[in-house]
């Protein structure tokens, strides 16, 4: 992807996350390169593109996978082309002289937001090192001639990666984590998760905090083999908003809903646990409302 975006308009600001972006803003000026880490649905991606918007430079949106190489950050063959000369000057004479040569695809840093790179491979990652550190690449083999292309004054890189704990995460090389500045984005704290929340969802805050209270209270559950993260509660909030649906025990919708979001997390043996773990997700729904309940007697 590329062009020139605006500032999302979801994303949530508070005291931490305004310092982390006019930090990575000062940084990126100065012409270093920044790392955004932390687990999924922790604002990586969004506020990526925040501090991109802010720099008011073309984007170029890259991202990730396991199938990914060098290729698709430098370039790639795109065919070829041949042409055919043909000399007839002497009229007696007549030459014929052919020429071969490769068309050349510039890709993104050959022209960057680079989404969850430790999703591809290292070697793919390779031509990140000089150019975050030398700020030029050299382009070899491929059928045509060695070029060295030097980056533009203004090329920034921005780059965003999950825990290596994650499935289909490799881990970083050193090298190219030695030539970043690398800010976490975890363990966001209650009142922060439910200012994304509420955000994201377009959902009042006093019921998008029932929501994150049921999701946290969640992921100590000893049946999910995979903690549901803030993505878990912006997928039930959004839902909820949209379908007039209350975080309420008493509501069967709801009590689907958040089992639709969060069962796949149960991992292999999900099906043996279904039962007990739709007793602990009915007990969070109570709780979060219990809590609601005990806030407001406080509050009269």
């Amino acid at each position: 992807m590329t062009g020139r975006l605006g500032p999302p308009m979801d994303l949530y600001i508070d005291d931490a996350i305004r310092s982390i972006e006019s930090r990575a803003l000062a940084y990126l000026n100065a012409g270093l390169a920044i790392h955004l880490r932390g687990p999924a649905g922790a604002g990586k991606t969004t506020l990526a593109l925040q501090v991109a918007a802010k720099l008011g430079r073309p984007l170029v949106f890259v991202t990730g996978d396991a199938w990914m190489t060098s290729g698709h950050l430098l370039g790639r063959e795109a065919g070829q082309v041949t042409r055919q000369v043909v000399d007839r000057f002497v009229h007696s004479v007549t030459k014929v002289e052919t020429q071969t040569s490769t068309i050349w695809a510039d890709n993104a840093l050959t022209r960057a937001i680079l989404d969850e790179f430790t999703r591809s491979s290292p070697e793919a990652n390779n031509p990140l090192l000089s150019a975050l550190e030398e700020r030029m690449i050299v382009l070899t083999g491929y059928g045509r001639a060695e070029r060295v292309v030097r980056a533009h004054s203004e090329f920034r890189a921005i780059l965003t990666s999950n825990p290596t704990d994650y499935a289909g995460v490799n881990a970083p090389q050193d090298a190219l984590v030695d030539r970043v500045v690398t800010f976490d984005l975890d363990g966001h704290d209650r009142e922060t998760e439910i200012g994304i929340v509420s955000n994201r969802a377009k959902l009042d805050p006093a019921i998008a905090a029932r929501v994150v209270d049921i999701v946290r209270t969640l992921r100590g559950s000893k049946y999910l083999k995979q903690a549901p993260s803030l993505r878990s509660s912006i997928m039930i909030a959004k839902v909820a908003q949209k379908e007039g649906i209350a975080p309420d025990a008493s509501d069967p919708r709801f009590l689907q809903l958040t089992l639709d979001v969060l069962e796949s997390k149960l991992g292999g043996h999900g099906r043996e646990h279904q039962g007990a773990f739709r007793e602990e997700v009915v007990a969070a729904i109570r709780k979060a409302n219990a809590g609601v309940a005990v806030a407001r007697r406080s509050a009269a």
